[in-house]
């Protein structure tokens, strides 16, 4: 095959490959869903124990429960978490730097677990965020 033969067919196969017609999905839309929340106020030996029973909750709106179901509202529930930290950041980092930070990173895993759908996850930022505030507020 000569250098001009295999150019020709090199430009026809090019030319037939490019001339797929594309399609675009259009039956799929997505609907970002907004929790409407607003911050909570209080004493943060009020909010942190709000925050604690609200983080025990949450994997439950992620994973299965018992009945192979799960429940709807993690992003709900999340969104509560968060405007529960919000509110009580401030006097806990003035209280203890060291347990807003360890608050805080549980916080984020909390936030990790909705996002990539791991109820584990979720426990482990219940459980250990839980310690920190009872330890803080004893």
């Amino acid at each position: 095959m000569s250098v001009r033969s295999a150019a020709v067919v090199f430009g026809v196969v090019i030319t037939l490959s490019s001339c797929a017609p594309t399609t675009y999905e259009t039956s799929s839309t997505t609907a970002a869903v907004v929790a409407a929340t607003t911050l909570p106020s209080g004493p943060a030996s009020e909010l942190l124990p709000r925050l604690s029973a609200t983080m025990l909750s949450l994997s439950s709106y992620i994973g299965p429960n018992s009945s192979g179901t799960t429940a709807s509202g993690k992003e709900a529930v999340l969104a509560e978490i968060e405007a529960l930290w919000n509110a009580a950041e401030t006097e806990v980092i003035a209280l203890s730097p060291e347990s807003a930070e360890s608050i805080g990173r549980m916080v984020d895993l909390a936030r990790t677990a909705v996002e990539r759908n791991r109820p584990a996850d979720a426990d482990k930022a219940a459980k250990f965020a839980g310690t920190v505030i009872d330890e803080l507020l004893d």
